[in-house]
């Protein structure tokens, strides 16, 4: 549907704010489904050094740049009007169009603590919402979640999202598993953004985000996730320089 950069081995969505709020008014008239995942510099390091995990993210029906370094990379490569579009800003635009164009949501992941704090919050903040379901799933192996129960359970609800907060790469293995059975539904993986909903974790300020310093806010908040980006920040600096050199 819409172009995409290349980053390495996989492929991401040439879009902006504007590209995203147009598809989400279009969904219902496209009847377009399919997963959508939102790539950080964690993300696209994996998804360069894992195969099924890289044709994963190729097969998404959007895959939305979500962070400020994948979006200079874009640019560098002479995609001038890419921004960064995170599951949580994803979220906030659809939420705030839901009651006004009938749009349904199921959630999938977390605590059940965290799943009470979205269905409160939102209630809250979105009267007249629908939530057809809330779910916290034990925590399991992807081969563990009985993926055609849960199929089935969405195609009786037919909520207009599914959103997966399983985290990455899990949740995104787990939306190519469960899309090709879903008849209405659009998948959506966003991960941390269902702690930012429930407000159990504090997101950046506005400045660190543009600048591509949320990660280091996170880190504040979430020391023992320091191994998990190291590398990524290394690969994502190697690419960017590479990119301004070729460029050069």
């Amino acid at each position: 549907m819409y172009d995409r950069f290349r980053l390495g081995r996989v492929f991401i969505s040439t879009m902006n704010t504007a590209d995203a709020i147009s598809f989400i008014h279009g969904i219902g008239s496209r009847e377009c489904y399919g997963y959508i995942c939102f790539m950080d510099a964690r993300t696209a390091y994996l998804a360069n050094h894992n195969v099924e995990y890289c044709a994963i993210q190729c097969a998404s029906l959007l895959t939305f740049p979500d962070g400020m370094p994948l979006v200079w990379f874009a640019r560098k490569s002479g995609y001038e009007h890419v921004e960064k579009v995170s599951g949580k800003d994803f979220m906030d635009m659809v939420l705030s169009e839901s009651v006004r164009h009938g749009y349904s949501h199921f959630f999938f992941g977390s605590t059940p603590e965290t799943i009470e704090k979205i269905k409160e919050n939102l209630g809250k903040q979105y009267p007249g919402i629908v939530i057809l379901g809330a779910v916290s799933p034990p925590f399991q192996p992807l081969e563990a979640f009985d993926i055609d129960k849960l199929a089935d359970e969405l195609n009786r609800l037919k909520p207009t999202f599914f959103w997966c907060g399983l985290g990455a790469p899990k949740q995104e293995r787990l939306m190519a598993l469960l899309q090709p059975k879903l008849k209405s539904t659009i998948c959506g993986g966003v991960g941390l953004a269902f702690e930012y909903l429930a407000g159990t974790v504090k997101r950046a300020p506005s400045w660190m985000q543009k600048n591509g310093l949320e990660w280091v806010y996170r880190l504040a908040q979430q020391p023992r996730n320091i191994s998990r980006v190291f590398m990524p920040f290394l690969w994502i600096t190697k690419e960017l320089v590479m990119v301004r050199l070729r460029r050069k």
